[in-house]
């Protein structure tokens, strides 16, 4: 499992919206659309993840529970700005007894959306992101650095918004804080993804999710893979409320996670 550093940007070639519908949470993929200019929308996401592995018979099993508020607002007509806060719960065991724990703060998420054009239907954005050295670097929650990542995404909508497909592709840039860690991980992480989405009754949408990363470690050449299934309810206008499972389909990612939360619409 690669431990909760959350600053791994996940990216994909998407198909999403040419109604400006917004795809969310659970979905890890990103949608192309932007919150409307003087509103802001407000997600308080969790999950809880599980994963065991076992090297020379010597197993480890990591529990990770984590939370975030991501607060975006619409600057301008198809742009928008979010602020992302990321909380951690890590904790390592084996047979023995607890190997480590670590808990706080991490690394503050600075994004802006731009949908900059329409093609046959497919909305496309670009969304460069800025993340600040917020966390504890002593305590594992932070980098260290300051380090920039860019994503390019894609929306499409079908049958007046009852089904949307989604993808990202991205690029992350890590500048690590000493030459040992630049030496056995990767500074330049690719990722991508893409997602489904259909209305089953009114306000309530299923959702799958498929996505892949560079793997940090220099050492390894599996990549990290997940697929995600949920469900997202659109209760009014104010609140959507959503919850998904993620599985891990590779060894470097998480075996599971519960994924659960809420959007509040201002």
């Amino acid at each position: 499992m690669q431990p909760v550093h959350s600053t791994t940007l996940v990216l994909c070639l998407a198909l999403v919206t040419a109604g400006l519908a917004f795809a969310g949470p659970p979905l890890a993929t990103d949608d192309a659309g932007t919150v409307d200019v003087g509103k802001v929308e407000i997600e308080l996401n969790s999950s809880y993840g599980y994963d065991k592995q076992t090297v020379n018979s010597s197993t480890t099993r990591t529990n990770t529970a984590d939370g975030e508020i991501k607060i975006t607002t619409g600057l301008y007509q198809d742009l928008g700005i979010s602020l992302a806060i990321p909380y951690l719960f890590n904790k390592r065991s084996d047979v023995d007894g607890d190997i480590s724990t670590t808990d706080g703060f991490g690394d503050m998420t600075i994004e802006i959306k731009y949908r900059f054009t329409e093609l046959a239907g497919i909305n496309i954005a670009i969304k460069p992101q800025l993340v600040t050295p917020t966390g504890s670097y002593n305590k594992g929650l932070s980098e260290g650095h300051w380090h920039a990542g860019v994503m390019l995404i894609a929306s499409k909508e079908f049958a007046d918004g009852k089904y949307a497909m989604h993808a990202n592709f991205g690029y992350e840039h890590h500048n690590y804080r000493t030459p040992a860690i630049r030496h056995t991980t990767h500074g330049d992480l690719w990722s991508g993804s893409i997602a489904g989405e259909a209305e089953v009754v009114k306000g309530l949408f299923s959702v799958i999710d498929f996505g892949l990363a560079t793997n940090p470690d220099k050492s390894l050449t599996e990549l990290p893979v997940y697929a995600l299934t949920g469900l997202r309810y659109e209760i009014n206008d104010q609140l959507d409320i959503n919850t998904g499972v993620k599985f891990g389909l590779t060894r470097p990612e998480t075996d599971v996670s519960a994924l659960y939360g809420l959007v509040l619409k201002f």
